[in-house]
């Protein structure tokens, strides 16, 4: 165990759990009580281990205790799925009711929302059976369902298809991931709202709150592309954004910022910590500015409709101030993975979201690497020193995320190093400065709730011309990169290396590193020789179009339809992912006749 940071080794048993359970439960047909039976003796173990102070034995109960949980936690869950899908697909039904539970998002050509369907009328009786759904609607409709509303929809609920071709997203397992089980396409005509119930309740709280700050954004930002911005930065909903805006985050490699995340959290909790910081320096001032942190802190949650990103951070943050309070001394690698524990633990799917895996590589990487690179350089000008301050914490960030990025995404933006600091800058203005705009909004304030919102809309335009730099940037992203599992793990052994070298200054670990490059090295040239020698015949499924390929070298020779050449959101859905891991360089079009 970590003498510091206990809950690291803690977390990673259990998340080696979490990763091991759906192969258990493929390979071992045993009633989960028993698991859970086993689990608690373990657990028992290790409590008598503790009070008897044999530590080894505690450690190695403790793993196997957080192994086994983890294992059987998602084996909990994924069979608890798997029922609500089998009694669902038991009954023979003609429609069904439902509780919307997300405000609406706009799509290309659908509205989406999430729903918890609550019963079907089968044989002509409606029976109880909720499960969680996805629901696209026309966009065409004058009226919205809105969260808490009751809708009726004739006809059916579908599992979402798994992928039907090579190295395509798995939006169905995306979903599961998530707990939404069924999708449904509903014609128009083929719904009604059969009750607006009140929304007073607690439950009603985030998506009430979010809506009323989505208005107030939408009166005092009149820039749209500025509003667009700070709706996705505050609120998570990017349907305001415009194409070229969202293309500029990507190519910048600031796209992180468009989804609400720790890092939000952070700049809100810095900014509130600032602002009234001078209060823990009386005993009761301690528990006043614990109060205001607590509240600006979930309103800030609300508004953002509390996603999980922001649950985990808030969650966080809280707990650094109550050890601060207490005067509980705390290591932040200790309170993160306490925190990933909790959540972990509530929910293990969490375990398989790229925000959350991308959040916490991210803080990790800013507790654990932005010392040894803020301590490379010292500037003695007050303005370069904090400009050097916010490139180290931006390179901590984008050194612990870019193997998972480049495994997950297959780019690497060039001018991230260049970009990032003003972007940081800029948002440090941003968002609480919308966050301010909603308070004084909400205080009754109009003529500073009209000069904040002129401050929200210039940092905002200001960030987003930070992001347009690269595209006047010569070779501004690098794409179609391929990492397999094996190089990301070594590159994440590389990272750690180099960090634990810097961190115990002994230069065997150095050495060690050397190994690991030398390994990865030989990983990606045999893979992409091997990948090079290959020849491969496909004939792709896709919706409305025909399309088989062949591949040659580095060449992938495409014969389609028409129709699916000028189709590049269909060459994105099922082909790119397939071309990028064959490491196509060059794709020749050949339309069949």
């Amino acid at each position: 165990m970590l003498p510091r940071a206990p809950f690291v080794s803690v977390v990673i048993f259990l998340a080696t759990g979490i990763l091991f359970g759906d192969t258990l439960r493929a390979a071992v047909h045993v009633p989960v009580a028993l698991f859970w039976a086993v689990s608690g003796l373990l657990g028992i173990g290790c409590g008598l281990f503790y009070h008897f102070k044999n530590r080894t034995a505690f450690a190695v109960g403790l793993g196997a205790w957080m192994v086994l949980l983890g294992a059987v936690c998602q084996i909990t869950v994924e069979e608890g799925k798997d029922a609500s899908i089998a009694a669902l697909d038991a009954l023979e039904y003609t429609s069904f009711t439902a509780e919307v539970t997300s405000l609406p998002e706009k799509r290309a050509n659908s509205i989406r929302f999430e729903v918890d369907a609550r019963s079907f009328l089968s044989g002509g009786r409606w029976i109880g059976q909720p499960v969680r759904a996805l629901l696209y609607l026309p966009d065409s409709l004058r009226e919205l369902p809105q969260p808490g509303d009751h809708i009726v929809i004739q006809g059916h609920l579908q599992q979402p298809e798994p992928p039907q071709n090579p190295e395509q997203f798995d939006y169905a397992r995306y979903l599961r991931n998530k707990g939404i089980l069924f999708t449904a396409f509903v014609r128009s005509g083929s719904f009604a709202i059969v009750s607006k119930p009140a929304k007073s309740g607690p439950l009603y709280w985030p998506e009430a709150v979010s809506k009323w700050a989505d208005e107030q954004f939408g009166t005092h930002i009149n820039d749209r592309a500025a509003y667009g911005l700070v709706k996705a930065m505050l609120l998570g909903r990017r349907d305001d954004l415009l194409a070229e805006q969202t293309s500029d985050y990507t190519i910048s490699g600031a796209v992180h910022i468009l989804s609400v995340s720790g890092m939000h959290v952070a700049i809100i909790f810095l900014a509130i910590s600032a602002a009234f910081g001078w209060l823990r320096k009386w005993e009761f001032g301690k528990w006043v500015y614990l109060l205001i942190m607590a509240g600006l802190l979930g309103f800030y949650a609300l508004v953002t409709g509390l996603p999980p990103s922001v649950q985990r951070a808030a969650l966080m943050c809280m707990m650094l101030v109550i050890a601060e309070v207490a005067g509980r001394r705390h290591y932040p690698m200790n309170t993160l993975a306490f925190s990933a524990l909790v959540i972990l633990l509530c929910d293990p799917c969490a375990l398989y979201d790229v925000g959350f895996q991308l959040s916490y590589l991210a803080m990790a990487g800013i507790f654990l690497l932005y010392g040894p690179i803020e301590r490379i350089v010292f500037p003695q000008n007050r303005a370069l020193r904090f400009v050097w301050q916010v490139t180290a914490l931006s390179l901590a960030a984008q050194i612990a995320t870019f193997p998972l990025s480049l495994y997950y995404f297959h780019q690497f933006p060039t001018y991230f190093w260049l970009v990032n600091p003003l972007v940081v800058v800029f948002t440090n203005v941003l968002l609480p400065a919308a966050l301010l705009l909603l308070l004084v909004s909400a205080c009754g304030l109009p003529w500073l709730a009209w000069l904040v919102g002129k401050v929200a809309g210039l940092s905002a335009w200001l960030t987003d011309w930070a992001a347009s730099i690269p595209r006047a940037l010569p070779g501004h992203l690098l794409e179609n990169l391929h990492l397999e599992i094996f190089e990301v793990i070594l590159l994440y052994a590389l990272i750690f290396l180099v960090w634990y070298t810097l961190h115990s200054r002994s230069l065997s670990y150095l050495k060690a590193s050397f190994v690991v490059v030398m390994l990865f090295a030989a990983s990606s040239v045999m893979s992409s020789l091997n990948t090079y020698l290959k020849p491969a015949a496909l004939t792709f499924t896709i919706p409305g179009h025909h399309a088989t390929a062949f591949k040659r070298g580095n060449v992938l020779y495409l014969v389609s339809d028409r129709s699916f050449s000028d189709d590049a959101r269909a060459f994105d859905f099922n082909v790119r992912n397939y071309a990028v891991s064959m490491e196509i360089e060059r794709i020749i079009n050949v339309i069949a006749p």
